[in-house]
């Protein structure tokens, strides 16, 4: 995500396309990386070098996956304002604003 500042529908719904695909990218890397753990058990002597790269590449990206959920969750906190949101003047705000566009339709 390049716009950090938009705080509209827009961004928030983008924001949580990225949350669902980064987590989804998270778990697939995390059981794929699980799988190959458990298919080729411990390392050994014998344990082929290219396999042992590759369980080390995804060991890396696993990794920096789970540091940029870290680093976007971080990003959409700072984002939030730290204001409570007051549900009951919402609902008096919305009451009188109701009231108001009853009045205007009651026949005179």
């Amino acid at each position: 995500m390049t716009k950090t500042n938009d705080q509209g529908r827009g961004a928030l719904d983008a924001a949580s396309e990225r949350v669902a695909e980064i987590a989804a990218l998270y778990v697939r890397v995390r059981d794929y990386l699980q799988l190959m753990l458990d298919d080729i058990g411990p390392p050994t002597a014998a344990t082929p070098k290219p396999l042992l790269n590759k369980i080390s590449e995804l060991q890396s990206v696993h990794l920096k996956v789970l540091a940029a959920e870290e680093a976007f969750y971080a990003q959409q906190q700072a984002n939030q304002p730290d204001v409570e949101i007051d549900y009951d003047a919402l609902r008096a705000d919305i009451g009188r604003q109701i009231d108001r566009i009853r009045t205007t339709l009651e026949p005179s």
